[in-house]
């Protein structure tokens, strides 16, 4: 909440949201997780196992040592509903394959804190904070947000265009959940969604998985390609 203040104090009074930190990187990198009450526990799983696998990943354990010592600064948070969101794993500087393992472990470890409705856009406010107030000065802020559920337009899009103000990018992996049951219409629908309400900024790009189980092989192709910073955007429409 304290972060939250920050940010707004911040545009409240014309001052640039930009971090209080001393240690400088080439990327910070938020992960925001949908955990709302349509993710269950096996699709839980799938997550949190889809993102420690990918960071024990050997390729992207070589972009991360590539950057040099600069390293990059990683955290984790769930989101579901308004005002519910939780930090998995706090700010965490990686710069090789011990720091990048580290993290992997520490996900796995964390136990599921949040079930709820869901509320993007809320969940951007929280990452917002996070970037703006964190001990880290990035060359490149990055937002990770991925989720199976549309929640609030109004409220996403109104958050996205304060990131992207503040020179934050916002990338998005649409998760399409066989469970809930929603047919073709509905999943066009949601792509939209992320593509005009969700992502933004400098190179914003969107994934999507075909089922939680595709999410493993989908959130290393995204990392290694926010890491990487390069390309174009890529909205999917």
């Amino acid at each position: 909440m304290i972060r939250i203040l920050f940010l707004a104090f911040c545009i409240l009074a014309g001052t640039p949201a930009i971090s209080l930190a001393q240690t400088k990187v080439a990327l910070e990198l938020v992960l925001a997780v949908d955990t709302s009450a349509s993710v269950d526990r096996e699709e839980f799983d799938l997550q949190r196992q889809g993102f420690a696998e990918a960071f024990s990943h050997p390729d992207l354990i070589a972009l991360i040592e590539g950057i040099g010592s600069a390293g990059i600064a990683v955290m984790m948070v769930e989101w579901s509903g308004k005002e519910q969101q939780q930090i998995v794993v706090d700010w965490s500087l990686l710069r090789d394959r011990a720091s990048s393992e580290l993290f992997a472990q520490r996900l796995l470890t964390q136990p599921r804190s949040l079930r709820g409705s869901t509320d993007i856009g809320s969940a951007l406010e929280f990452s917002i904070a996070e970037l703006s107030t964190n001990r880290f000065v990035g060359n490149r802020r990055v937002i990770d947000v991925s989720g199976d559920g549309r929640g609030n337009t109004n409220t996403s899009e109104m958050q996205r265009d304060i990131a992207v103000e503040n020179g934050i990018t916002i990338n998005g992996l649409v998760i399409f959940n066989d469970d809930v049951g929603v047919g073709a219409i509905e999943e066009v629908d949601l792509v939209r969604h992320y593509a005009n309400k969700v992502i933004g900024g400098n190179g914003a790009f969107l994934m999507t998985a075909k089922g939680f189980d595709d999410f493993r092989n989908a959130i290393l192709r995204k990392l290694m390609r926010e890491i990487l910073g390069t390309g174009t955007a890529a909205l999917a429409r």
